[in-house]
């Protein structure tokens, strides 16, 4: 059965389903901090069974966005990266090239269809694993 926003859980369930919100919230804050990706996704999977798509992408971005600035400070902070070449001319053409596609990405997603979205995510993951695990 799936969760719905609307129907209240009795009491056991709030708790349980509190309990494993904060521990993937947890773990997507480990992986995000610990790989600097990939947090927002355990945060979509879970999302996604109480929300639309396009409402647990949203979602999983407004969680991931302060996570990510939070990794970037300490990441520069703790001296695990080099903030010089984090915010350097090699960077620049990256970010100058996601702000357009990432409003793109956005304006598409209410108009393409679920399952057209969901694949290309599932190719994404598929091809990230398989560069990340043999190069």
């Amino acid at each position: 059965m799936r969760y719905s926003p609307s129907a209240k859980p009795h009491k056991p369930h709030r708790v349980l389903h509190a309990a494993v919100t904060a521990f993937t919230g947890f773990s997507g804050g480990i992986v995000n901090g610990l790989l600097g990706t990939g947090g927002g996704i355990l945060l979509l999977l879970s999302l996604r069974r109480s929300a639309r798509a396009q409402d647990a992408f949203a979602s999983a971005l407004v969680c991931i966005l302060p996570l990510s600035l939070l990794s970037v400070w300490l990441y520069c902070e703790n001296g695990t990266a080099d903030p010089g070449l984090m915010f350097s001319h090699q960077t620049l053409p990256y970010l100058l090239g996601a702000i357009p596609g990432g409003m793109l990405g956005a304006y598409l997603l209410d108009r393409m269809k679920l399952s057209v979205v969901q694949y290309l995510f599932a190719a994404l993951l598929l091809f990230s694993g398989w560069r990340m695990a043999f190069g």
